[in-house]
């Protein structure tokens, strides 16, 4: 059997959108910056690599085209990366094929918040996987291709190198990552990175040769690139300092990111929208004083929901769309729900979408049961107490008045109270959906989707 000697990532898909099952939704694409940062390490040294993303595919077709192409078989490992535990249903079947046809496969499995949780819990699910790496793997990628791999856990800090995006199998169709940086370390309670310290900002020099990079990479085309942080918060001098290389740089680029609604100023995200900001996703999650409590989102409701008001309002002030995600909690009930209404209402025109959707507890028992437990002092409770063993996603009721389904009729409620079809498209074409993908094409999917599945009004308007 002849073999290759390439490196081949994949990034695990899906046989089945997380949320809800319909056209629009298989249209999305995710690009695995974390993946696609192991692959640039590698190529920078001369290894040849490439990154194949799974999305809705069929882990079959993925794995005949490998080896169609001459990626498969190789003499060097293959690195399947699975970004969340919905994926994993995906990755489990793909290693399965790729042992079957390749015996000698070398396969090597990441993806630190599925992998790191409890890796001997894992290793039941993916028998086929010759080594498990739990953590982030900047450090160690280069002697996992070797045959004395170094599995330890070292410090990852945000790597200060534009990723290089043409080594992503048909790459021109994802909009681009520029990561700005991890950890978080805020403390809520369903958030994997809760404990994971923020580290400091790349600075404003650092992302904005990495945006004149990758736009080399697209050709000088239209590129909208998410600038990837758990938390973005930067202060007025970052923020003008982006500004100004930008400027100096002659790069005009509309970009996304994310942050808490209580980690911007207005005083900042006018400087930022100077420097391209466009799309803003904010962290809301409720607008209850109780479940803001019971999220360890803040100590002070009042201050939180203030400083979420203020930047509502900065964001519609200088033109930029903010996607405000909403989670229904354990221990929902309609008076908690009707807060968070009530409040988005106040701030309707100052709503690009919303994301709304209940509390999911993720992970094997090890990490689950605590926030099973945690959450059941409030009456939630697990759709089924053998999701967390069998599964890794363990679905919830979340108090008596919203069991799991009634939660879910909840949040496709909330959602279209906010957003119409015109939102929807605005904010997923800019981040989400294939660069060449069209309004026409989106009307088209929408005809072929179930109405009921859509989280948006079909009909123009919006409240407000």
């Amino acid at each position: 059997m002849k073999r290759s000697n390439t490196v081949t990532f994949v990034s695990a898909g899906m046989l089945s959108p997380k949320k809800r099952d319909h056209m629009l939704a298989r249209r999305q694409l995710y690009l695995n910056y974390g993946a696609l940062s192991l692959a640039t390490i590698l190529d920078a040294t001369g290894t040849e690599t490439i990154l194949v993303h799974g999305e809705h595919r069929e882990p079959a077709d993925v794995v005949r085209s490998l080896f169609e192409q001459g990626a498969l078989p190789s003499r060097l490992p293959v690195m399947v990366s699975i970004p969340s535990f919905y994926a994993l249903p995906w990755a489990q079947l793909f290693c399965r094929l790729v042992r079957v046809a390749d015996p000698e496969a070398r396969i090597i499995v990441g993806g630190r918040w599925v992998v790191g949780p409890d890796p001997d819990w894992l290793q039941t699910k993916l028998p086929e996987a010759n080594l498990l790496v739990p953590g982030l793997a900047e450090p160690i990628i280069a002697t996992l291709i070797t045959e004395t791999p170094d599995v330890r856990r070292l410090p990852a800090p945000t790597p200060d190198v534009a990723l290089n995006h043409p080594l992503v199998d048909g790459f021109e169709r994802y909009q681009p990552s520029i990561e700005a940086s991890r950890g978080c370390g805020m403390g809520c309670a369903f958030c994997e990175e809760r404990d994971i310290r923020l580290e400091k900002l790349r600075s404003p020099e650092q992302i904005a040769r990495a945006l004149a990079a990758v736009s080399d990479q697209y050709g000088g085309g239209e590129i909208r690139p998410y600038f990837q942080a758990s938390m973005f918060a930067p202060n007025v001098h970052w923020g003008t300092g982006l500004a100004d290389a930008l400027r100096t740089s002659g790069l005009n680029v509309a970009w996304r990111t994310e942050s808490r609604v209580d980690a911007l100023t207005s005083e900042t995200l006018a400087c930022l929208a100077e420097a391209g900001l466009k799309v803003l996703d904010l962290g809301l999650e409720t607008a209850s004083p109780t479940q803001i409590l019971n999220m360890r989102k803040s100590r002070d409701p009042d201050r939180y929901l203030e400083r979420a008001s203020t930047l509502l309002t900065a964001c519609r002030d200088h033109g930029i769309a903010a996607k405000v995600n909403v989670l229904l909690y354990a221990g929902e009930t309609a008076k908690t729900l009707d807060e968070t209404r009530s409040f988005l209402d106040d701030h309707a025109s100052s709503i690009g979408g919303v994301s709304v959707g209940p509390v999911v507890a993720y992970g094997p028992p090890k990490i689950a049961d605590d926030l099973l437990l945690e959450w059941s002092s409030c009456g939630a409770a697990p759709v089924d107490p053998r999701s967390a063993t069998e599964t890794g996603i363990s679905m919830i009721h979340l108090s008596h008045e919203f069991d799991a389904k009634s939660a879910e009729v909840a949040s496709l409620e909330l959602s279209r109270r906010y957003m119409d079809a015109d939102a929807y498209y605005n904010l997923k074409s800019f981040s989400y959906y294939p660069r060449d993908y069209t309004r026409q094409d989106f009307n088209r999917d929408i005809a072929a989707s179930g109405a009921s599945q859509l989280p948006f009004r079909v009909s123009t308007g919006k409240v407000g």
